[in-house]
């Protein structure tokens, strides 16, 4: 009976039950447990609500969505950047060492040719059959994939990339699979960009 007396007597305080202290700790704690658990489940599903209400709303400032849509793309982009630096460095290195090319001929023929670039990378080299032909990279105007230009004589197909002279000479390579092409036209298109 004495232990019930304590417990009544600590609640009839005009304020209500009294703060758990190291005096009275004991006789509360299960009480504080059990506000303890609760704090902790609120607190959860606060977190939890907020995420769900950040991540579900549809509404906000168009500065906030901006800035989100940004931060996600920023670093694509700089990886896409990087990797397309590398692949125009290893690009021009393979060219500077020198590499086999099927070349077409105006009547349709392929021919292998041996193709470079200079040192300094202002120079494409074509040789073919002993002959050496040096095109500044300054001289092409585009490069192109498949079937274009349309207006070449030389046939062309989806495995094609043509280099286009500013004097609208065009020579015309053939590849092995589209990637390749895709490469050799970017790579070279980039390079001629930068001249």
């Amino acid at each position: 009976a004495g232990a019930g007396a304590k417990v009544p007597t600590a609640d009839k305080s005009p304020s209500g039950p009294s703060p758990p202290s190291a005096k009275n700790g004991a006789s509360r704690e299960p009480a504080s447990q059990a506000d303890l658990e609760a704090a902790e489940t609120a607190s959860v599903h606060s977190s939890r609500s907020l995420k769900s209400h950040y991540s579900l709303r549809s509404t906000g400032t168009a500065s906030s969505i901006a800035s989100e849509f940004i931060q996600e793309r920023i670093p694509a982009r700089q990886r896409e950047a990087q990797r397309i630096q590398q692949d125009v460095k290893t690009f021009a290195r393979s060219m500077v060492r020198g590499r086999q090319m099927g070349v077409i001929s105006p009547d349709g023929q392929l021919r292998t040719c041996s193709c470079s670039l200079d040192k300094k990378l202002k120079h494409f080299v074509i040789e073919l059959k002993g002959s050496v032909r040096q095109i500044p990279l300054s001289d092409m105007a585009e490069v192109y994939q498949g079937k274009e230009p349309e207006d070449v004589e030389t046939p062309l197909d989806d495995l094609c990339a043509t280099v286009m002279l500013q004097s609208q000479e065009c020579i015309s390579f053939h590849f092995a699979d589209i990637p390749a092409r895709e490469h050799f036209a970017m790579c070279l298109q980039i390079l001629v960009d930068g001249q």
